[in-house]
């Protein structure tokens, strides 16, 4: 009964918080900032989701992009003044998909088509103190036949993975090759993922940890299965554990419809998906799963089901904007987040494109679910939202940021939620702050910013990075200096 209270008020807080209190947020520095977007982008999985690096509290390095091939990283320290600027060397058709903060360099990777049937990964080591380029040389050469490939890192940048997928005639993953680096772009090893012994493999995900060890992530058996495998650098045989989140139950068949991932320093792996109805493709659950390889064993978080109760909720919560869904549909995984007293949460969001060639694209309501350090869950929440940008834009000012920030013994980490909104006659950007521990949430906080509308664009959110819990920076077109986008140093107040 307790539990069913707090998330009853966590829902009601959430949906109907109290009018926007005024602006929040004070310019402590501003600088006129060009950048274009890239039209080749995923515009649902952002390639770059993180364009800013903080470095401290005072020192950042941000990946600028102008006109269709010109790349360079710029280091800024307080009150934005340019320490330097690296130009990121790029020829025919190459685009950076990698911005990368190591301890003492920052790492951009490209991806090149070098026009002769191959695709090529290049890294470039630059220097955090100087803004020289180190190194550069190719990591991975791979056909063009083959699917794109990709790059991953390890939260503190000591190692970084280039790889490529071998498929079969069906495009399923049979193979994954690749080169293990470290910070210095300095070959560790050559890899080899040999999957023969899974079928059906569309979907694969790779993490890895500060020692080198590689988590694989794999949706197979037809959308059914997840499995997850473990490499070490010690090149011994992977530990594998997985797990059927779909098929037959209730009678009926269910599929992965998503999937998401997070591993922690201590080589823990959390892992999301979302099942759906095989048919009908109904949104079913959402299955947490937690995997200890060195245990050797999973820890399942208890089926939260998406009933009718629920959609019901959703919809009460939507008529206050005019929105009511027959069935939930277009909601993805978003991020995995691990508060600092080990609460876990997970964050699905509603995005689509209204449908034709340039249709405008729309973020709407968040879907929060928190677990506890045992994978009981503590709450869960919907946060209502309504964003609109054109096709042209896609979502690279909708949607949302996410920060997880103080913590004290009693009341946790506050997740704080900066959203482009268009409230109570205000476009702004919006600030919502949200209890890990209990959900609740106060109202959203317009920063006072007063974001700048029209056809040019008003926010690029990747760009958006906390240097502390009350100082932040961001690219946004205001009111008030509307000819072109600004790099923003705010402060909370």
């Amino acid at each position: 009964m307790i539990r069913l209270s707090v998330i009853l008020l966590s829902l009601l807080l959430l949906l109907y918080p109290t009018a926007p209190t005024q602006a929040q947020a004070k310019i402590k520095a501003a600088l006129p900032f060009a950048y274009t977007l890239d039209p080749t982008e995923d515009v649902y999985n952002e390639q770059i989701s993180r364009k800013t690096r903080p470095l401290s509290a005072t020192e950042f390095v941000v990946l600028q992009k102008q006109g269709q091939s010109e790349y360079s990283v710029d280091k800024y320290t307080d009150n934005l003044k340019k320490a330097w600027s690296a130009k990121v060397p790029v020829a025919g058709v190459e685009t950076v998909i990698a911005f990368i903060r190591a301890k003492d360099a920052v790492l951009v990777i490209t991806h090149r088509d070098n026009g002769q049937g191959s695709q090529q990964l290049h890294g470039h080591q630059i220097n955090l103190a100087t803004g020289a380029t180190e190194k550069s040389l190719m990591l991975l050469e791979a056909p063009m036949t083959f699917r794109k490939a990709n790059v991953a890192a390890s939260e503190d940048g000591g190692r970084l993975l280039a790889y490529q997928y071998q498929t079969d005639q069906n495009q399923q993953i049979t193979n994954i090759r690749g080169h293990l680096y470290d910070s210095q772009l300095t070959k560790i090893k050559d890899t080899n993922y040999t999957l023969g012994d899974l079928s059906t493999i569309f979907s694969a995900d790779i993490q890895l940890s500060s020692n080198g060890d590689q988590y694989v992530s794999l949706i197979s058996d037809n959308m059914q299965r997840l499995t997850v495998r473990r490499y070490t650098l010690a090149g011994a045989t992977p530990k594998s554990l997985s797990v059927l989140a779909g098929g037959a139950t209730g009678g009926n068949k269910l599929y992965i419809l998503d999937g998401k991932y997070k591993l922690l320093p201590d080589g823990k792996l959390f892992g999301a998906v979302l099942t759906a109805d095989e048919k009908t493709a109904v949104y079913h659950s959402l299955r947490t799963i937690k995997f200890d390889f060195e245990a050797e064993d999973m820890i399942f978080a208890e089926e939260f089901k998406f009933t009718p109760a629920y959609l019901e909720s959703v919809n009460n919560m939507g008529k206050v904007r005019g929105v009511v869904a027959e069935r939930l549909e277009d909601i993805y995984l978003s991020e995995i987040l691990m508060t600092s007293e080990n609460r876990l949460i997970v964050l699905a969001e509603k995005k689509f494109a209204a449908g034709g060639e340039n249709a405008p694209y729309f973020g709407l309501e968040l879907h929060l679910f928190a677990y506890n350090d045992v994978l009981n869950v503590s709450w869960n929440s919907v946060v209502m939202k309504q964003q609109e940008a054109p096709a042209s834009q896609g979502f690279s000012g909708i949607s949302y940021k996410a920060n997880l920030s103080g913590n004290t013994l009693l009341s946790g980490n506050t997740l704080q939620l900066l959203t482009l909104e268009q409230l109570n006659g205000k476009h702004d950007l919006f600030l919502r702050s949200i209890n890990t521990v209990t959900g609740a949430a106060k109202a959203p906080v317009a920063l006072g910013l007063g974001v700048a509308k029209g056809s040019e664009v008003p926010y690029i959110k990747s760009f958006t990075a906390w240097l502390t819990e009350k100082e932040l920076v961001t690219i946004a077109r205001t009111a008030k200096a509307s000819s072109s986008l600004q790099l923003l140093r705010l402060t909370l107040k």
